[in-house]
């Protein structure tokens, strides 16, 4: 069992809109694409911003809401498809930065279902003696990596990071999780090349084989066949239906994906929160994005059973619920 105590969000400088995207690729069909996913606008790093600067800045804003020192942090979990470098880990650098002296420190790459998957795993760290507090960080930073002249990954994805500092609470109320994947879609989206697969060469640069590729399509149903079952499967292990849900929180790729979810489970739209309208797609920070924004308007209170659902390339999927 484990509380949130606090959370944090931080969004890079530079605004990217709509209209901005417009006179780059032309309104048609861009416009009939944001009409229809719901993308209103988005954020991108700076030339000397990377994950490890937004999940420092994210990190810092849910440190200071916690009232906890950067010494009582036991360990860090940082999700994210867009590391500082390959290696070492970007939590190295976002724990000595933000002055974690007592914490472990790892990434997790799950794509954009990462930040689900750590605050699962942070939750079983938990353990109120070793492991007390626990920060774990969404951080996304694709424009580095998109093919500027590509309209069809260039609109998708913005710029974000989010963190959660949960604690062990054994009065809390119960928790449930599930993890799913499946790899059969490991090639459909992804940045194929700077691994130990395809290393870095000047043919790679050439044909931009290091930027976002999208070579597959992905069934335009998968989220909204998936995502209903997983957390039918999560909630019944607590000998819960949706109906007991109070906040939900989903990956904020396209809005008319969470509105059939929520429909088909009978709940209204004012029991989840989307944030693409204002922020775009922030892939592994979209969750913690959405639940920060979402609980400083007040849409989720403290005793309110929550469900966060993510998926991402790969394709992975989390799910998870608790009392907030």
């Amino acid at each position: 069992m484990f509380k949130i105590i606090s959370t944090g969000m931080y969004l890079p400088e530079n605004l990217v809109s709509n209209e901005d995207l417009y006179k780059k690729f032309g309104s048609d069909p861009l416009r009939s694409i944001y009409e229809r996913i719901g993308h209103g606008a988005r954020y991108y790093c700076g030339k000397d911003e990377s994950s490890a600067h937004l999940a420092i800045k994210a990190g810092e804003q849910a440190l200071k809401n916690s009232g906890l020192n950067a010494g009582d942090i036991d360990l860090l979990i940082i999700s994210t498809d867009t590391p500082a470098q390959i290696s070492p880990a970007t939590a190295a650098e976002v724990q000595y930065k933000l002055g974690l002296k007592n914490a472990g420190a790892f990434d997790v790459n799950c794509a954009c279902a990462g930040f689900v998957t750590a605050v699962d795993m942070a939750s079983k760290y938990l353990d109120g003696v070793t492991y007390k507090n626990i920060m774990i960080v969404g951080t996304y930073a694709m424009s580095k990596h998109l093919d500027q002249d590509d309209m069809g990954s260039t609109c998708l994805f913005g710029d974000g990071a989010g963190a959660f500092i949960i604690q062990h609470a054994p009065g809390q109320g119960a928790a449930a999780s599930t993890l799913k994947a499946d790899g059969a879609y490991w090639d459909y989206m992804g940045i194929y090349a700077g691994g130990s697969s395809r290393p870095v060469t000047e043919a790679v640069l050439a044909d931009k084989t290091h930027k976002v590729k999208i070579p597959k399509k992905f069934p335009a149903t998968l989220n909204s066949d998936e995502w209903p079952p997983l957390i039918e499967k999560t909630l019944a292990k607590l000998s819960l239906k949706p109906s007991d849900g109070d906040a939900y929180v989903f990956t904020q790729i396209r809005k008319p994906t969470i509105e059939e979810v929520m429909k088909g489970f009978g709940l209204p739209m004012e029991k989840t929160h989307t944030i693409m309208e204002k922020w775009g797609y922030t892939g592994s920070a979209c969750v913690p994005m959405a639940f920060h924004d979402m609980a400083a308007q007040g849409k989720v209170k403290r005793g309110d059973r929550v469900v966060l659902c993510a998926s991402g390339g790969g394709y992975s999927m989390a799910c998870l619920t608790f009392i907030y």
